[in-house]
């Protein structure tokens, strides 16, 4: 009887593993068709709904669509209810698997998403938690560029009285590029922040090295975001010049 459990248990893993594969794919691929991202997230929906392994993994990367879903829309008590939901998951995630560094990244987007819209921010609890999010995933993932990117954003996004600081702030954009070079978003915070501080030249040479990439960490958002992102930014710049 133990047996047939346990080959249940790992018929069951090999599952939800090929399906998590299959809906990273599909993201991925869904900047050529928003079909492709529903049928992304339906698959992790049906995971959450169906399976009876829950790993760790499922409920972070619907936490990430969340996430993105909210990002997409204007209206603030939309967005507020998709980050919310993504920082639940998230928290979900975290308290199966406390090591897992996506997990903890994603709570800190979502809860730093919603900070945004209630207004607190640049409140000393909220930018307190967010950096502490942000130093856990890098302690338990040294490598990993977008804890770097949410701290620069961090000290490029506050008032000085609260923290805020441009330097600081292009400094882990850098350390984000030099962790990962195809963690696009990075390029585009640093070159908008060299904007700010009137180093032109500089946030055009990080523009151009953005849009000579040829692939990049994330092909959905660099497609539908990044590049264009870049491409009018660099313009505007030029423009001034």
């Amino acid at each position: 009887m133990l047996i047939l459990i346990l080959l249940s248990l790992i018929s069951d893993t090999t599952y939800v593993k090929k399906q998590l594969i299959k809906s990273d794919s599909l993201y991925f691929e869904s900047y050529k068709d928003t079909v492709l991202f529903n049928e992304a997230e339906g698959i992790l929906d049906s995971l959450l709904l169906n399976s009876k392994v829950m790993m760790d993994e499922i409920f972070w990367k619907k936490s990430h669509l969340c996430f993105e879903r909210g990002s997409l829309l204007k209206d603030k008590n939309r967005k507020k209810e998709w980050y919310e939901k993504g920082e639940k998951l998230a928290k979900f995630a975290i308290e199966k698997n406390p090591d897992n560094p996506e997990a903890h990244f994603w709570f800190a987007l979502n809860k730093g998403g919603v900070g945004k819209i209630n207004g607190v921010l640049n409140s000393l609890f909220m930018v307190d938690d967010l950096k502490k999010e942000a130093q856990k995933v890098i302690e338990l993932d040294p490598e990993h560029a977008g804890a770097h990117m949410l701290l620069g954003e961090i000290y490029k996004s506050l008032p000085g009285l609260f923290g805020g600081d441009k330097k600081k702030a292009i400094e882990e954009f850098k350390i984000a590029i030099e962790k990962d070079s195809l963690h696009t978003p990075s390029y585009i915070r640093l070159a908008k922040t060299y904007r700010d501080t009137g180093e032109s030249e500089k946030a055009k040479e990080i523009l151009n090295k953005l849009l000579s990439l040829e692939t990049s960490r994330d092909t959905r958002h660099f497609e539908l975001y990044d590049k264009k992102d870049a491409e009018k930014l660099l313009k505007e710049i030029e423009e001034k010049q």
